[in-house]
């Protein structure tokens, strides 16, 4: 290593140490400390949470639980928290008197994406999506947009604390990394390689399989066909209406998948559940800001967020219910395709692209 990087690491390694000097010192005022993650929560989310969950039981000596909004849809989801016994809290179960710190991980306030409620300011917020103007006044924030994946920062924070990492948190961690940055495929940091080569000497490959294999469920099959049906081309810009869906996740996986389409540089998915409209954004082009981009479309009707090349939203049904769910995806639709300033309006069905061919899968 040359003097200059290694001055340099050295610099880091002390900055970080002064990090988390501090936020074990706002921890060792509290009690009792609630991690929540964001709605419908993902493996960065969940593998996020269960670091601070660990720093504050076992270097602030405190309480510590993890609480979540929504569900836990995603087969590998589902099986990440079996397979690793990781514990979460519904917010439906939660008393929120019992607790008197307040962390959000992987989200900020205000965003409309978790559950902490309106009336509880948070004491802690670790994330990797734009700052938020209500984060700055946050007792303790870090807020790393230049990273892939919050669970690289809040590994950073358990390496310098020097707990011990045994295989199932280290299988979660690099779980949380590989599902966020697809494998460091996308918007992956040096500080996400580097995170990610050392938890790969520590993780459990067995039990990474089972997650990442998870049984998928006929009704699955059922979901992703009416979505397929349901997607129209445009130019290099696919967009998938999925009608109901039985999980909010399922928009941001058709939305993954959709992306691996021959010529797709774009792809926008939106779903219904329970009412509400969820919505999804990728791109293959790295210098594009989708969550603006998906702010735009999304407008005065919702919240909506994300960074370079992933964004999501929701809209309530109560925004939608007068003009009617059919004509706000049209509108959603429309607006997409003009901010990418494409004439295709029309679009082609997705399974009429080509004739069916065993040559040309």
């Amino acid at each position: 290593m040359s003097p200059d990087r290694s001055q340099r690491a050295r610099r880091a390694r002390h900055q970080q140490a002064r990090r988390l000097h501090r936020l074990l010192e706002l921890m060792r005022k509290g009690r009792s400390l609630l991690v929540m993650t964001h709605d419908n929560p993902d493996p960065d989310s969940i593998a996020s949470a269960l670091v601070l969950q660990k720093l504050a039981r076992e270097r602030a000596g405190i309480r510590a639980d993890i609480g979540y909004g929504g569900i836990v849809g995603r087969g590998e989801n589902r099986s990440m928290l079996k397979s690793l016994s990781i514990e979460l809290r519904k917010k439906s179960d939660i008393d929120f008197s019992d607790y008197d710190l307040f962390a959000l991980v992987d989200t900020q306030p205000h965003t409309g994406n978790n559950s902490l409620p309106s009336h509880i300011r948070p004491d802690i917020v670790i994330d990797h999506h734009p700052l938020r103007r209500p984060t700055r006044s946050v007792r303790f924030h870090d807020v790393r947009r230049h990273y892939g994946a919050t669970t690289t920062a809040l590994t950073e924070y358990l390496f310098a604390s020097r707990l011990k990492l045994d295989p199932a948190l280290a299988t979660a961690l690099f779980y949380g990394i590989k599902s966020e940055t697809q494998s460091l495929g996308r918007e992956a940091s040096s500080a996400d390689k580097a995170v990610y080569t050392k938890l790969f000497l520590h993780m459990d490959a067995e039990r990474l399989w089972r997650i990442e294999h998870s049984p998928l469920s006929p009704k699955y099959f059922a979901m992703m066909a009416d979505a397929i049906h349901g997607t129209r081309v445009h130019g290099d810009v696919a967009i998938a209406c999925l009608g109901e869906i039985a999980v909010p996740d399922m928009v941001a996986e058709f939305a993954d998948l959709l992306m691996r389409l021959e010529h797709v540089a774009w792809a926008f998915c939106f779903g219904l559940y329970h009412g509400d409209l969820y919505l999804s954004l990728r791109t293959s082009d790295r210098a594009a800001e989708a969550g603006e981009i998906i702010q735009e479309i999304v407008g005065s009707e919702g919240k909506a967020g994300g960074h370079g090349m992933i964004a999501g939203g929701k809209i309530q049904r109560d925004r939608f219910a007068v003009s009617g769910c059919e004509k706000l995806q049209d509108l959603l639709r429309a607006r997409l395709l003009g901010i990418l300033r494409k004439s295709d309006l029309k679009g082609t069905p997705l399974i009429e692209l080509e004739p069916r061919s065993p040559a040309a899968v």
